[in-house]
């Protein structure tokens, strides 16, 4: 990837999933009073590599962090508009059948199981600790290749972050999963009086997203901080966000959030793309779209006449 390019892949990326939710959310147009703002908002967001296209080279210090960065201050706004889009939608959920695939994998749903039968207070705690530090997880990485100008590194990590990020949207728009923190009952016990566990349900009740349990977008990108921070990082670094991302994933049906299912689905969403699907698509967006390269062309054949072999003549004149 060049770090001179007006437009990157990213910028092509966002561009992409911008167009479409325009597209998505003009067949919702007449149904309440916001949707025309948010389908020009998207249509507006499509047009951002003719605006980087035109930036001035080389970009200042501050305005390539902001170029580096703005994806993820999108990814906000893309996960607040699915419960926007959901409510409008009111899709039915594909829950009985997530349920009964959780069910055949596990032999019993463990989000109903694992917490109420934990006694150690530590035990709980240690894990809605885990849950919460995703937030951790996915914004202290960027920020520090951000600020120590890692920018091959940054930009990297982004583009595959939010290839997993937005690919999990778009699923669930199209089969929108609510899992049992918004289906089933809930815990009541003493492992409810811990810290940890008051801060995950207050974070959860501020901006929960319903319809977006499988796969968890949580353990997706979890396992993409981890894998891209393998190679990113130092080892011990490494390690300690491969370590948070396991808490992220046990965490997940743990706390009741999800079920088992959707943390394995999760694991391998994110595995998938970041390792196997962002690669080739990168390369293919880094390409210019409007103006490709131009094949070489092949010299015609040489017309000389042919040198003579002059070692085998004098061999045969020998």
């Amino acid at each position: 990837m060049q770090l001179n390019r007006r437009v990157l892949p990213i910028d092509r990326l966002v561009a992409a999933y911008n167009l479409i939710l325009a597209g998505v959310w003009a067949l919702y147009l007449g149904r309440a009073a916001y949707v025309p703002w948010i389908v020009a908002a998207h249509a507006a967001g499509a047009f951002l590599p003719v605006l980087w296209r035109r930036a001035p080279l080389p970009l200042s210090q501050p305005l390539r962090a902001i170029r580096d960065l703005y994806p993820l201050i999108w990814l906000g706004a893309f996960w607040a508009e699915l419960a926007l889009l959901h409510s409008l939608r009111i899709a039915p959920g594909l829950d009985p059948q997530i349920a009964a695939l959780d069910l055949a994998v596990f032999g019993s749903h463990l989000n109903e199981t694992w917490m109420p039968g934990t006694r150690q207070l530590w035990v709980s705690e240690l894990l809605h600790f885990s849950y919460w530090a995703y937030y951790l997880l996915i914004g202290i990485p960027p920020l520090v290749l951000a600020l120590t100008r890692r920018t091959q590194a940054l930009r990297d990590l982004v583009f595959r972050l939010m290839l997993v990020y937005l690919t999990c949207y778009l699923v669930f728009i199209v089969a929108p999963v609510y899992g049992p923190r918004e289906l089933a009952a809930r815990y009541e016990g003493p492992l409810t009086q811990g810290f940890f566990y008051q801060l995950v349900y207050n974070t959860l009740s501020i901006g929960e997203s319903p319809g977006c349990a499988f796969p968890s977008s949580h353990v997706a990108a979890a396992a993409t901080i981890a894998l891209v921070g393998w190679r990113w990082f130092s080892r011990p670094i490494g390690i300690l966000l491969g370590l948070e991302a396991i808490g992220v994933a046990l965490g997940t049906f743990f706390t009741q959030n999800h079920y088992a299912i959707d943390s394995l689905a999760g694991i391998i969403w994110g595995a998938g793309f970041a390792v196997l699907v962002a690669p080739v698509l990168m390369r293919r967006l880094d390409r210019p779209l409007l103006h490709p390269k131009p094949e070489p062309e092949i010299a015609p054949p040489s017309k000389s006449p042919p040198v003579p072999d002059l070692a085998g003549r004098a061999e045969l004149e020998s």
